[in-house]
């Protein structure tokens, strides 16, 4: 049986082993080459890593509030998307019938109470929008429509306003319903919460609420002049055309205030929108700047790291070439 002399086992052991040396120095060299980052922190920084998990904890708190603050800005939109559906249609009607009955245009006015429940059905419909499945004016109940629809009101209303006999009793049953605590409107359509929908927050120490609900007075005030409107032919006083006018004239003038309340819900709504941009704007520079404070600790410098690499390569490359002969002297040696 033959076998190989022990000094040359020994040095065919040895070049084995500083060939797995200059291997994995090589594959850490490549990593280093391309993450840019050192693959053995703990020795580069002497064991003191601290430094480095406190900028990746807050590296990743800022992650986590960037795809908040995403998600937020997202549904301002879609909130102030929905607002301007209601504010449009409260102001188009609303000036569209009080300038019908200014003029004394008896077809228009009627036509206009005949689109009134699809007025409230399209403001209602938009204030039961939803973002990612949950809804935007529901305030933090999210996965509750925060109103019933448009027949649902109505039929809410109609048996009282039956037996209004005036404008003013049905304005009054109106105001009873729609604002009173406890009433029609919070007991029987307003099926969100009373609590705001959560924030999002700006800062360690700043949170935007910035989603409105749907019994907000300026939409309750729209829902309930449109209401005004899509019930007069139900109410006590019908067949007067005097009171009827006047009801009519009464709804449509509130519809335009409430119109102007919107506006304003609107506008408070675009300054969350501004805050939770520019919040956003701060992460990302707070994100570069710890990115480069990290760098500065675990990076590696680039034209280092390829010089590191190309000089492993160089001396595997030796290595092998060197091995690769002294196993052709040794097979030589053996066969004289």
């Amino acid at each position: 049986m033959l076998s190989a002399p022990l000094p040359d086992l020994l040095s065919s052991l040895r070049l084995q082993d500083q060939s797995g040396r200059l291997r994995a120095a090589l594959d850490a060299a490549g990593q280093e080459l391309t993450t840019g980052m050192r693959t053995d922190l703990a020795a580069h920084t002497a064991g003191e890593l601290s430094p480095v998990f406190g900028i990746d904890a807050a590296l990743n708190r800022i992650e986590a509030r960037q795809r908040d603050l995403g998600l937020a800005g997202a549904r301002a939109g879609a909130a102030q998307s929905a607002l301007g559906v209601v504010q449009t249609t409260a102001g188009d009607y609303g000036i569209g019938l009080l300038g019908a009955i200014d003029r004394g245009d008896a077809v228009s006015g009627s036509a206009y109470v005949a689109e009134a429940r699809a007025a409230l059905e399209t403001v209602i419909q938009a204030l039961n929008a939803q973002f990612g499945g949950r809804a935007l004016f529901s305030g933090a109940a999210p996965d509750r429509a925060p109103l019933a629809g448009a027949e649902a009101l109505i039929a809410s209303l109609a048996p009282a306003l039956a037996t209004a006999g005036t404008p003013a009793a049905a304005q009054a049953m109106l105001d009873d319903f729609f604002d009173s605590p406890g009433g029609g409107f919070e007991t029987a359509i307003y099926g969100g919460a009373t609590q705001d929908a959560a924030g999002v927050a700006l800062s360690d120490t700043r949170v935007e609420h910035f989603l409105p609900r749907a019994d907000a007075e300026p939409l309750r005030a729209t829902l309930k002049a449109l209401a005004a409107i899509a019930t007069v032919d139900v109410t006590g006083f019908a067949a007067d055309p005097d009171a009827r006018q006047a009801h009519l004239s009464q709804a449509a003038g509130a519809l335009i205030a409430a119109r102007d309340g919107v506006t304003g819900m609107r506008a408070s709504l675009g300054t969350s929108e501004q805050a939770i941009a520019e919040a956003a704007e701060h992460g990302i520079a707070e994100r570069a700047s710890l990115g480069l404070a990290r760098n500065a600790l675990a990076g590696v410098d680039q034209f280092d790291a390829a010089a590191r690499f190309t000089a492993l390569e160089g001396q595997l490359e030796t290595l092998h070439l060197v091995t690769s002969r002294l196993s052709r002297l040794s097979l030589a040696s053996f066969l004289r």
